[in-house]
């Protein structure tokens, strides 16, 4: 049964969204008892000094919209980050004292940019790429000795555009050389990777793809002097993982036999090692290759969940790890491991556990052809049927896996089932699944969206008038194109920062953005794909839309323009549909707690106020 919607502040699904909440974490690599934190403590996403044997946190960035991307320096006397007024991505990094104190800007001299920082183990230099149409540049600036910061200079520029992934660039400990991304070819997969030399601007190695594969870019040896990093070269499904040092050519295959589909996670900080991380079919464990005689020493078995891993102080392991209790992951904490055998030794950071949720089922059901698709199921209590939400996750190269999750467990909290799916084009599911989708975005992510309401009739658990869908960045753009190619399925739907209008959409987004998400995925530009960019637009099926909308955009957003999802709005409305849009002022998502929840009060109000009606 639909629980009335309260204005109690306290009210469990607004406390899970502000209990705190870790996304990633480093330790400098030369000074261990130093790290960073990404976390929401202070009541938006900041940056945090963390005192690592005490355990003590002091936030040291106070950005207006928050700030998500930081790195500490190698020594750990600074933290970069690229500060950023309204929340737009583009801006200019600064960088603050581990002690804190005021943002010091580091490139007075260059108009705002979009970017993130990379700093080489040793903290003396800084690097980071700029996209433009015309293609990439590779900017480093010298930092030190003491406290001197260097001018700005164009080291390289790339001819060929494009500039999307989590892993972009990575400089070597004596900041000879960088390494960077090439030639993209399909979202967040590249041809080849080009070693730099710093001193020269010259390209002296690369590390090219072989027709039907991609290479993907890993970190920098810690050790000072050591020219070797570690590299994939994906071949469909399989990894193989590679010691490359550009300086002399050489290149070392790993041969990690059983652990061929371990991710490296990081260098020892005598650069002999790597700490390797293994899930498969439900098995977690992390192994240790020694590269000397590529010796493999894997550990024990673990439970519960793990991301964010990397060799800690005397010969230990740090690792974000959350506790899953029915079902929820409850956490998080940065534990430590030993080594040698894997086993916890202690809590180095607690976070407050959130409220335990209801139980995650992962089903799975055939699509339109056939395919197989996986998604996560969470009903509340008492029988079934329920109302039911289906969510479409972001990317779209990312796929839901079990977490806190307090954007699901709002709904479950309020008595709706949700259906999480990891439609075609998410990630874990084989590389031909994650591609299917590149050249004809939309349509195959639609018809496993389509697959997944009728496997929820089929099983009883819902009833056609008490569907509704929900998405946000690119999950919202998937909400849009189905409220207009199935109209007559869905009885509501609410979209957060979406896409709605592809052709305007490639007109205003950043030019590092465009060959990176619609030429990639649409095969082209507007004028080259034309009928793509249409058939792929919600705004083509505005006519058709049945169902109340509910979008919510950010007026900053260089992902989602603010432009095409007024001309999405404003045709609904021309057309008598029902339609209402929530701005906020920020752009691409909230980093703010309190306004997180905000948008998504608004969204329940919305979903309950459609199901009244019915």
């Amino acid at each position: 049964m639909l629980q009335p919607l309260s204005n109690d502040p306290g009210t469990t699904w607004k406390q899970r969204f502000r209990a705190p909440t870790l996304l990633r974490s480093q330790i400098a690599a030369h000074a261990p008892d130093r790290g960073l934190l990404v976390s929401n403590l202070s009541g938006s996403y900041q940056l945090h000094a963390w005192d690592v044997p005490t355990g003590q946190v002091r936030q040291i960035s106070h950005e207006p919209k928050g700030a998500l991307v930081g790195r500490l320096a190698g020594d750990g006397r600074f933290v970069y980050y690229l500060q950023d007024e309204d929340g737009d991505q583009m801006g200019r990094f600064v960088r603050v004292p581990f002690a804190g104190g005021e943002p010091q800007e580091l490139t007075p001299e260059l108009p705002p940019y979009f970017a993130d920082p990379c700093l080489n183990p040793t903290g003396t230099v800084l690097g980071f790429l700029v996209g433009e149409q015309e293609g990439v540049d590779l900017y480093v600036v010298p930092l030190g000795p003491g406290d001197d910061v260097g001018v700005p200079h164009l080291v390289f520029h790339n001819p060929v555009p494009g500039l999307l992934g989590r892993k972009l660039l990575a400089l070597s400990s004596a900041a000879q050389t960088a390494v960077m991304i090439s030639q993209p070819h399909n979202p967040y997969t590249y041809e080849r990777l080009l070693a730099i030399d710093l001193a020269t601007g010259e390209c002296i190695d690369q590390l090219q793809a072989e027709p039907g594969t991609f290479v993907s870019l890993g970190d920098y040896s810690p050790v000072p002097g050591d020219e070797r990093l570690w590299a994939t070269i994906h071949r469909g499904d399989r990894r193989q993982r590679i010691i490359w040092n550009p300086r002399t050519s050489e290149r070392i295959l790993l041969a990690l036999d059983e652990l061929a589909d371990a991710f490296p996670c990081s260098w020892s900080p005598d650069g002999k090692r790597l700490l390797l991380w293994q899930e498969d079919q439900g098995h977690k464990r992390f192994a240790i290759c020694t590269l000397a005689n590529q010796s493999i020493q894997v550990l024990s078995e673990l439970d519960g969940t793990y991301w964010s891993s990397y060799f800690g102080n005397a010969g230990e392991i740090y690792t974000h790890w959350g506790m899953i209790q029915g079902g929820t992951v409850l956490g998080p904490e940065i534990v430590a491991l030993d080594a040698a055998t894997g086993t916890q030794l202690r809590t180095l950071m607690a976070f407050e556990a959130v409220s335990p949720g209801r139980p995650w089922q992962s089903v799975s059901f055939p699509s339109s052809d056939g395919q197989k698709v996986q998604a996560w199921l969470i009903t509340p209590e008492g029988e079934g049927p329920y109302p039911t939400i289906i969510d479409v996750h972001g990317g779209p190269h990312m796929q839901r896996t079990v977490d806190p999750a307090p954007d699901l467990h709002m709904w479950v909290d309020q008595g709706f089932a949700v259906l999480s799916v990891n439609y075609r084009g998410s990630t874990g599911f084989g590389k031909a699944f994650e591609q299917r989708i590149v050249g004809n975005a939309g349509h195959w992510e639609v018809e496993d969206i389509v697959a997944a309401r009728s496997w929820l009739l089929a099983e009883n658990l819902t009833h056609p008038e008490a569907i509704l869908l929900t998405g946000w960045s690119y999950g919202g753009y998937l909400t849009l194109l189905a409220l207009g190619k199935y109209p007559e399925l869905w009885v509501g739907g609410m979209a957060g920062i979406a896409i709605a209008d592809w052709k305007l959409l490639y007109e205003d987004t950043h030019e590092a953005l465009k060959v990176s998400l619609p030429i990639r995925l649409l095969g082209g530009t507007p004028e080259e794909k034309p009928e793509q960019y249409h058939v792929s637009s919600p705004i083509t099926y505005a006519e058709r839309v049945q169902a109340p909308v509910l979008v919510i955009q950010g007026r900053h957003d260089r992902g989602c323009p603010p432009r095409q999802m007024e001309q999405y709005v404003a045709r609904l409305q021309m057309l008598g549909k029902r339609i209402e849009i929530d701005w906020f002022d920020s752009g691409h998502g909230s980093l703010d707690v309190e306004e997180e929840i905000d948008l998504y009060e608004r969204m329940l109000a919305f979903a309950l106020n459609v199901l009244k009606a019915k």
